[in-house]
């Protein structure tokens, strides 16, 4: 299953990823894979904040520090749930990136690690607040489990940082793996 920003925004919309999870793994006795986009809004400013002029550095840190303040309100005030045990050690990558020295540069595999932020972000909270209401939800890192296949002769050094082909033939040591995961349901990022 896939949802997008805006169908993870609410607690409303959450509950409703957890019934449809929960109604398709025991409607055709299968895992369920949810994959999930950031909140709605916050890849695109991810984005911004990537593609800020260099010298911006105070505006990257206040942008920065609004998203941190947006999830941690969005943990309270939205779900209910503690933003520092849902989130601690994501919003503290994201205030890592906001002091990396790479920032000053723009330099592209920072660029890369900050736009990844928002599905991490999403994803993160949205396994811990399903776990909460007693689903048997548990995340995975997309980047665990897509195997991406060597650069193409005709990217450019950004397409080889930010976008990348993946292996699509099935392998019978990945489904293994996949299988033995310990909760039924899970809950991944969509962009990273």
């Amino acid at each position: 299953l896939k949802f997008g920003g805006t169908s993870v925004s609410k607690r409303e919309r959450w509950d409703t990823i957890g019934r449809l999870a929960q109604e398709r793994a025991e409607r055709e006795g299968a895992r369920v894979l949810v994959v999930v986009s950031a909140l709605s809004g916050v890849t695109n400013e991810l984005q911004g904040i990537a593609a800020a002029p260099v010298g911006a550095g105070d505006d990257i840190a206040g942008r920065i520090d609004a998203l941190i303040a947006r999830h941690r309100a969005f943990c309270t005030d939205e779900l209910g749930i503690d933003p520092d045990i849902a989130l601690g050690e994501r919003l503290g990558a994201l205030e890592a990136l906001r002091d990396d020295p790479r920032a000053a540069t723009r330099a592209l595999d920072w660029q890369a690690d900050v736009l990844a932020q928002g599905e991490l972000l999403s994803s993160t909270v949205g396994a811990a607040y399903l776990r909460g209401q007693g689903l048997d939800f548990g995340w995975c890192d997309a980047r665990d489990w897509l195997d991406a296949l060597p650069p193409q002769p005709n990217q450019t050094d950004w397409s080889q940082r930010l976008s990348v082909n993946c292996q699509w033939q099935a392998d019978a040591a990945w489904r293994r793996r996949f299988t033995a995961q310990p909760a039924r349901l899970l809950l991944t990022q969509g962009f990273i």
